[in-house]
């Protein structure tokens, strides 16, 4: 590999304070980045985290903090256990009136072992494109839809519904499995649209994630049929006295998409059902036995 680095520039609609906070707080690296046990600014802290693609080999990623300017600069050393060779990636913000200039650039790659596909430059080329100008973009830049429900039964009832029952609330279209880390599964609402989603995390009685990896949502009002395309969908729930609460989080589905106004519609139908579901044991999920009236948006 020859000496070349990765170098990435964005610009956020957004305070270079929003920006940095993103980059440096746990709670919100999770939603667009990776999920860390612990994160802190400080030169000489180190952290790791394991990441892949999704159906190759899952790399423990080594890494420690060389430099901080609080607010302005941070980098960090990138290395994998068991292999050869350090990078490093730094992160630059600089202020552009009330928008903020993302640079990133990953340095050190020509170091990792020549033989392994995995540490190509393109890999890292679209791999910081999609966490940049996908992940954290939608992250930053958009008010994501979001929801909470309470429902009277226990968090273990829950975590069972979201991950293993989903067509007694959602839709009855189902196909795939959905109860295991890297799971994939596809919700269908009629013939003309589907979502085809994998599962990034879970937490046992306390946090689902899904990725949407594939979609079509073929209705008239629509435009752009794929919009959910690699949007992130997160549970989290909480345990309060004897009853539970669910937050929903869906990072990308926001007022400045085509399909927000009819997706948030159907996350509050499918939520509702989901609860009905959970306190009386009989939801309301979409019916095969509606494919010929007008399907809605299986959100």
């Amino acid at each position: 590999m020859k000496n070349n680095p990765v170098v990435l520039e964005r610009l956020f609609d957004a305070s270079t304070e929003k920006v940095w906070k993103a980059l440096t707080d746990t709670r919100e690296m999770k939603n667009w980045y990776f999920d860390l046990q612990e994160f802190k600014t400080e030169v000489g802290f180190q952290f790791q985290f394991i990441g892949g693609n999704d159906e190759g080999i899952q790399y423990l990623h080594l890494c420690e903090i060389t430099e901080i300017i609080a607010g302005k600069k941070l980098t960090y050393s990138w290395r994998y256990e068991g292999y050869s060779g350090i990078s490093f990636v730094t992160f630059e913000l600089f202020e552009q009136g009330n928008k903020t200039l993302l640079k990133l650039t990953h340095r050190g790659l020509e170091t990792f072992p020549i033989d392994n596909p995995d540490f190509g430059l393109h890999n890292f080329e679209n791999g910081w494109d999609q966490i940049i100008n996908t992940s954290l973009r939608n992250y930053i830049e958009k008010d994501n839809f979001q929801h909470e429900i309470t429902v009277k039964t226990s968090i273990e009832n829950v975590f069972k519904s979201i991950t293993k029952e989903i067509p007694f609330w959602w839709t009855e279209m189902f196909e795939g499995v959905s109860d295991k880390q890297g799971d994939v599964f596809t919700v269908r609402f009629g013939s003309s649209v589907f979502k085809t989603m994998q599962v990034e995390e879970l937490i046992f009685n306390k946090k689902v994630v899904w990725v949407v990896s594939d979609t079509f949502i073929d209705i008239p009002e629509l435009t752009n049929k794929r919009e959910w395309l690699n949007t992130k969908i997160i549970w989290e729930l909480e345990t309060e006295k004897t009853n539970t609460i669910i937050r929903l989080t869906h990072i990308g589905l926001n007022p400045g998409i085509e399909c927000y106004g009819i997706c948030a519609v159907g996350w509050r139908q499918f939520c509702d059902s989901l609860k009905t579901y959970l306190e009386k044991g009989s939801g309301m999920p979409y019916k095969e036995e509606l494919e010929n009236n007008k399907p809605c948006d299986g959100c």
